[in-house]
């Protein structure tokens, strides 16, 4: 449970640091803008709010630091993401939709 919820921490804050223009107070500055656009999914899909409220109080810095770590399992090990949105309460069309963007924009 601890991994699904640091996934989801991690989603939801990249998924905030995407939308520069959006009402959420993600700093995105460090990110590209496909990195942009997966923080702003990613946070649009949350179902947590502490995750969001974490991704929104990580500095610039952190927010890219994050996204580089868990990059490698975002992009590597879909069982595990898979497991972690699963755990999360995601449906099974939800997962598929997750994994699709991940891979689109980040992987």
């Amino acid at each position: 449970m601890n991994k699904a919820r640091t996934f989801l921490v991690v989603a939801c804050t990249l998924m905030v640091a995407a939308c520069g223009g959006s009402s959420t107070s993600i700093n995105t500055s460090r990110l590209t803008d496909r990195e942009k656009e997966w923080v702003e999914f990613s946070y649009a899909h949350e179902k947590n709010e502490d995750i969001k409220r974490t991704w929104e109080q990580l500095p610039a810095e952190g927010v890219k630091s994050y996204l580089d770590q868990q990059r490698p399992r975002l992009c590597g090990d879909t069982a595990s993401l898979m497991q972690s949105l699963k755990e999360a309460g995601y449906e099974a069309g939800e997962m598929q939709e997750y994994k699709e963007k991940t891979a689109e924009l980040i992987c």
